[in-house]
């Protein structure tokens, strides 16, 4: 069997070319290259398989691979009978070259149409843009959940301490104006006058301390709720018009205010004209007796890049160091109210403003006395109540602990 198929008994291919070299070697040539490229070929789909099992009709791809290696065989014995006519062997490689080419064309047919509907590359990158779509749509949604639920803890701990604030601090001048009225009440029934006078100065007084309350209560529920959208606009004339409403005071206390170049940058002109006038009142108010006030306003750009560092600097008393986070909560004071009025709401609402822009604010003693309020805002608005076309993240206030009696 072996001695029929290596059996050279036949003439030689190249007497078909009368052993012509140009003719001959063209043809040898031409096979070699063929050859060469159909051995290369299932080289690199298997390699290709290799580094990817998991790809669809893979057996098919393998299936290729032997047909296309079979084709390069015929080719190298073509180059062979040349010289050697073994003609039998070359037949049975045509053989398997056939029966693996029309299996191979077989198994073609009925998995043409199971390929088309296989996603093209372009589908497959529209699916996928989609799903990012709908993957970053999720995560929008979830970021503004998560800011509703932080914002929602914020009201809460607010409804909190304003529960607290209307048991006590409210509470408060209404015993003394009750209490002074009783006693006003007794004297009159009596006939007497003596001290009339007095009592009804202490009612007034309690009066006029119940309305501050309640006014600055309204003015930090209504920095949310009244709330304009941002117009970029110079910080100075915001500051000069601060000034001007704050004109009396500053007289009285012969206060002298520093402004150096301010920029400009989106924000509710408004609630800046109130962020300013609340820090320089508080730095015209709390001075040591007899001292003239100084305040200086100035800004620059903020660390983060991202938008500029205010900085309102006084010459007065400053705060305790363990006090500076404190003082921003809700009716935290920290001197008595004789010492110095007012009901310890003002900077509760200048960092209420502050968050609305999308900022942060904070208070430290300056080296050379004084204090010092710095206050960070964006040079874009990321604050969703600021500007519905951005999402910024909620930003907590601290409030006064809730006492538990």
């Amino acid at each position: 069997m072996l001695e029929q198929l290596l059996t050279t008994r036949f003439m030689p291919h190249g007497h078909c070319y009368f052993w012509q070299p140009g003719l001959l070697w063209t043809h040898v040539g031409a096979d070699a290259l063929i050859a060469l490229a159909y051995f290369s070929i299932p080289i690199s789909l298997m390699y290709y398989l290799r580094k990817r099992p998991q790809v669809q009709f893979g057996w098919v791809i393998g299936l290729f691979a032997a047909f296309i290696v079979l084709c390069g065989a015929t080719h190298v014995f073509g180059m062979i009978t040349v010289w050697h006519p073994i003609y039998p062997t070359e037949a049975v490689v045509k053989v398997l070259c056939a029966l693996v080419s029309v299996a191979t064309a077989v198994v073609l047919i009925p998995l043409v149409p199971k390929a088309l509907t296989l996603r093209t590359a372009g589908e497959l990158e529209a699916v996928n843009a989609r799903l990012r779509g709908e993957v970053a749509a999720r995560r929008r949604a979830e970021d503004e959940l998560s800011r509703k639920l932080a914002e929602l803890e914020q009201s809460n701990r607010e409804l909190e301490q304003f529960a607290y604030v209307v048991s006590h601090d409210l509470r408060a001048p209404l015993r003394s104006i009750g209490g002074f009225s009783s006693l006003l009440n007794k004297k009159l029934g009596k006939g007497d006058l003596q001290d009339s006078e007095e009592y009804l100065g202490f009612i007034q007084s309690g009066v006029d301390h119940m309305q501050m309350l309640i006014t600055d209560l309204l003015d930090l529920s209504r920095v949310d709720t009244t709330g304009r959208p941002p117009e970029r606009q110079a910080v100075a004339p915001l500051v000069d018009k601060a000034i001007e409403m704050l004109s009396a005071e500053l007289q009285a206390a012969d206060a002298q205010v520093e402004i150096e170049d301010l920029p400009e940058l989106p924000c509710d002109g408004a609630q800046l004209i109130q962020l300013f006038q609340n820090l320089i009142a508080n730095g015209v108010k709390f001075q040591p007796p007899g001292q003239r006030p100084y305040i200086r306003i100035s800004a620059q750009r903020a660390s983060s890049s991202r938008g500029w560092a205010f900085r309102v600097a006084d010459n007065g008393i400053g705060a305790p160091e363990d006090k500076l986070e404190s003082i921003f909560n809700i009716f935290q004071r920290l001197h008595a109210q004789d010492e110095y009025q007012g009901t310890g709401i003002g900077l509760a609402i200048c960092q209420k403003i502050v968050a609305r822009h999308g900022g942060r604010i904070w208070a430290e003693n300056g080296a050379e006395g004084g204090l010092v309020m710095h206050f960070e805002l964006p040079d874009k608005p990321v604050h969703p109540d600021v500007n519905d076309d951005a999402a910024g993240a909620a930003v907590s206030l601290p409030v006064a602990p809730v006492p538990s009696t």
